[in-house]
């Protein structure tokens, strides 16, 4: 049996909650039922700006080095309704040094999409094993790190966001944006 995501189930949780409050809120209120487009709106723009935001002070993070204690590489399967892909990120346990003090990380990227790599290409060829970098390694090896200078225990490996993330994180705002704007004309039509 498989197990339980606990973040896609915790989603899915607060997702409900969010609906039954929007439709009863629409039930009760109908006159003021658009300030939901203005609610969703308002998420959209603040969850992909956060992402966003999170990287970029990511880039200012002081560079340094850690020594790989252990690796492995995980495996995810997304499906969707007409197929399912797997997807190989690896999950490190790293250690650095900052003032004569060590600390441990497992932090490889803010988020596992950024570096997972798919198993098969977009035209359906196998993904050459040389894009999965972290085969490569082995425990002893030297990496650079990027450590929070506010919180020395907070670290990662890649601190940037590769194109296709950015262009998801770009297109909530990009349609919490449009969101508003139809809240605009509704709102403005109701005047």
């Amino acid at each position: 049996m498989k197990p339980v995501d606990t973040k896609v189930m915790l989603f899915s949780m607060k997702l409900i909650v969010v609906l039954c409050a929007g439709f009863l809120f629409s039930a009760y209120f109908p006159q003021h039922a658009h300030y939901l487009l203005l609610a969703i709106s308002v998420a959209l723009i603040f969850t992909g700006s956060r992402l966003l935001f999170k990287y970029r002070d990511q880039t200012n993070w002081t560079k340094g080095k850690a020594v790989l204690k252990i690796i492995n590489e995980s495996e995810e399967v997304t499906r969707s309704e007409y197929s399912s892909l797997k997807y190989f990120y690896p999950e490190i346990e790293y250690e650095y040094v900052v003032n004569g003090t060590s600390y441990l990380g497992k932090v490889v990227a803010y988020e596992k999409e950024n570096v997972w790599v798919p198993e098969i290409n977009n035209w359906g060829d196998p993904t050459p094993k040389e894009k999965r970098w972290w085969l490569m390694l082995k425990p002893g090896d030297e990496l650079p790190v990027y450590i929070n200078p506010l919180n020395l225990n907070e670290a990662v490996l890649i601190n940037s966001v590769i194109k296709t993330r950015r262009s998801h994180h770009s297109a909530l705002i990009v349609s919490g944006l449009l969101v508003g704007l139809i809240w605009l004309f509704m709102a403005s039509a109701n005047l």
